[in-house]
């Protein structure tokens, strides 16, 4: 090896690397406009594919080459090739102002015809800085579209038939402006490589974990692949994020988790269909079969229960004393029993309203809905219905019937056959009484006249 000093920098292999490698960064210029591919699921694999190998024989090619014609350090004096001594070659490196490792215009002295190689050098700059030019703002664009981050909505409108980000585009000339301007493109080439890496880790982490979900979208057509082969990929970015620069790799890690940490909390409204959700399906499904080989114990047990409470709204007491014996430590499942028969969408309301009630009262439960010919017939159906395997419930809680002594000897009766049910189902039987009773219902006159509207 060969590694010299420059500008007081001791140069090794992955410092060579850093300052290479953004040359070999365009793998993903065909995902990001795959919007504007025809088929970007044919285009993309192949068009990348073919990309790589064309680079990677044009590289290796122009290191044979050059190896090959030019000598590392030389004098550049014609007059020592006279007598055919080779004393150009006879100088100390720090002397030398030619060859491969002292002069930066090499390719256009040993070329056949110089100019060329400059308009080589300005296209493929050129080209690479339009790849990049055109698809950054895409992708910021739909970054913006989904409002992660608070100040960037802005940037999401677009102009034209095609809807194209102008303003993204300004931003992205600026800040490209901005680099350029430093003049020392090797100084910033290892915060570049370091963020393209970590992008690179993200992407291949990404991918192991979808396989490691199985989430039913995830289908790679891709003959080859393997999803170790993405946890090594990732791996190996991350190693050498770090030896390429351990300061730069903690400055990128810290700006990817500052950005993550601001979309966990600000919880935007949106629906990718991540892995992560995926995720959670498969860990709770194999949780609650392997909660089915447990064997009950008393020091285990714990307080699962069926509130019949009808819409959570409308019963809040029962269902906060309810979940303060639960507390998120235990099953929770309100039941609510529709008279008759109702339209899907009335339902999906009546659920939503439910949902909406816990996350204001940050209450940890689940919403029951079924039809049914009378209380009766539906309380019947929540109680062999409700949870999947051991996650049931064993405890039916249901309110006080304050107007026994009034109310028609059928409802009587049908209050009392749910408790004898529930006892046949040896299910523990829970009442609660105030003294005006639990039913607000009729407080909420104008969300109920608001819901009939919906079915």
């Amino acid at each position: 090896s060969d590694y010299r000093k420059e500008d007081c920098v001791q140069h090794d292999f992955f410092s060579v690397i850093a300052i290479f490698f953004p040359a070999a960064t365009g793998i993903l210029a065909g995902a990001n406009i795959s919007g504007d591919l025809k088929d970007p699921q044919k285009s993309i694999p192949k068009g990348t594919l073919l990309a790589i190998l064309i680079s990677t024989a044009t590289y290796l090619l122009m290191v044979l080459v050059c190896a090959a014609t030019v000598a590392r350090d030389a004098t550049g004096y014609l007059g020592d090739m006279a007598n055919g001594s080779f004393a150009f070659l006879n100088c100390t490196p720090g002397e030398c102002n030619y060859g491969l490792q002292n002069s930066f215009q090499v390719i256009e002295l040993v070329s056949g015809f110089g100019p060329l190689i400059y308009a080589g050098c300005f296209a493929a700059a050129i080209s690479s800085a339009l790849a990049s030019l055109v698809s950054a703002p895409k992708v910021f664009q739909a970054l913006c579209k989904d409002e992660l981050y608070p100040k960037i909505a802005w940037f999401a409108k677009g102009y034209g038939k095609n809807n194209e980000p102008f303003r993204g585009y300004v931003l992205t000339f600026i800040i490209a402006v901005a680099f350029i301007l430093i003049g020392e493109l090797n100084l910033i080439a290892p915060l570049i490589s370091n963020f393209f890496l970590g992008a690179y880790t993200l992407i291949n982490f990404s991918t192991f974990h979808a396989s490691l979900a199985k989430p039913v979208g995830w289908r790679p057509t891709f003959k080859y692949y393997n999803m170790w082969l993405s946890l090594i990929g990732s791996i190996l970015c991350v190693a050498v994020m770090f030896l390429i620069s351990w300061v730069t790799a903690l400055i990128t890690f810290a700006a990817v988790l500052a950005l993550y940490l601001i979309v966990a909390y600000r919880k935007p409204d949106v629906n990718w269909g991540s892995t992560t959700q995926a995720q959670t399906y498969k860990n709770a499904l194999m949780s609650v079969q392997q909660l089915n080989n447990v064997e009950e114990h008393v020091k285990n047990y714990r307080p699962q229960i069926l509130v019949l409470s009808g819409l959570p709204n409308t019963r809040p007491v029962l269902v906060d004393f309810a979940y303060m014996l639960t507390k998120n430590l235990s099953l929770l499942v309100c039941g609510h029993v529709l008279r008759g028969t109702s339209s899907q969408r009335y339902r999906n309301y009546l659920q939503e309203r439910a949902t909406t009630w816990f996350r204001k009262h940050h209450i940890k439960g689940f919403y029951s809905l079924v039809d049914g010919e009378d209380l009766e017939a539906g309380a019947r159906a929540l109680m062999q219905a409700s949870g999947i395997g051991k996650l049931k419930p064993n405890i039916l809680l249901m309110g006080y019937k304050n107007d026994w002594q009034t109310c028609d000897k059928k409802d009587l009766d049908q209050y009392f056959n749910i408790m004898h049910k529930a006892l046949d189902m040896y299910l523990s039987v829970a009442i609660l009484r105030l003294p005006n009773g639990l039913d607000c219902s009729q407080i909420l006159g104008d969300e109920s006249s608001a819901a009939k509207n919906v079915h």
